[in-house]
């Protein structure tokens, strides 16, 4: 995953996990897309486990909000 301030870039494998994860054939541009597709579904899925109990919809939820970018990227390095 490539970050520049909020702008994204999936690697391969990372657009196939997202696009199996949301269901979204088109990869997310920028990390606000990223985080409210992720969001949407992890709230899809506890929606599902609250209705049926389901303890796998309950893990699907948990692994999706385990994908959220919550961290700011780290800073630029600084020229000495």
């Amino acid at each position: 995953m490539l970050r520049l301030k909020d702008k994204l870039r999936l690697n391969a494998s990372e657009s196939r996990f997202f696009k199996v994860l949301t269901g979204r054939h088109e990869a997310p541009a920028t990390v606000r897309e990223y985080n409210a597709a992720i969001q949407r579904t992890a709230d899809h899925y506890h929606l599902l486990a609250a209705q049926g109990n389901s303890a796998d919809a309950e893990f699907l939820a948990r692994l999706a909000e385990g994908e959220l970018i919550t961290a700011e990227p780290a800073s630029e390095p600084t020229e000495r």
